[in-house]
């Protein structure tokens, strides 16, 4: 029963971001995305992505940087603030490294484009 107890928990707290970082936030978003692309057939698609304050997130300034795609689907990375993660690498390509500037507060726009049997994270503003 204690099993039981901690699976369900487990299950329940997977999709909570409350346990995450900044970084791991911007991948769990982009693999939202491909998700309805998938579903929905889509050939491109555009969301934003508004960085938490806390926890484990950024305050101020800040520079979210996507870097591209290697060999090894471990070898990108994203960078924001002090907070990195590849984990975004099992659901897109990055073909070039992208990165923008950001205010305190502001919103990043991702824009995921369908190329063949692949989804490609394609442009960052």
């Amino acid at each position: 029963m204690r099993t039981l107890a901690v699976l369900v928990c487990a299950v329940a707290l997977a999709g909570c971001d409350f346990l995450t970082d900044a970084a791991t936030r911007v991948a769990y978003d982009i693999e939202a995305a491909t998700l309805v692309m998938r579903a929905k057939k889509l050939d491109r698609y555009e969301f934003t992505h508004r960085p938490k304050e806390s926890p484990d997130g950024v305050t101020g300034e800040f520079e979210l940087t996507i870097h591209e795609s290697g060999e090894d689907a471990y070898q990108g990375v994203i960078d924001i603030g002090r907070y990195h993660t590849s984990y975004h690498n099992r659901f897109v390509i990055v073909p070039r490294t992208l990165s923008v500037k950001k205010q305190a507060g502001e919103s990043c726009v991702l824009v995921l484009e369908r190329r063949n049997d692949r989804i490609e994270l394609t442009e960052l503003r």
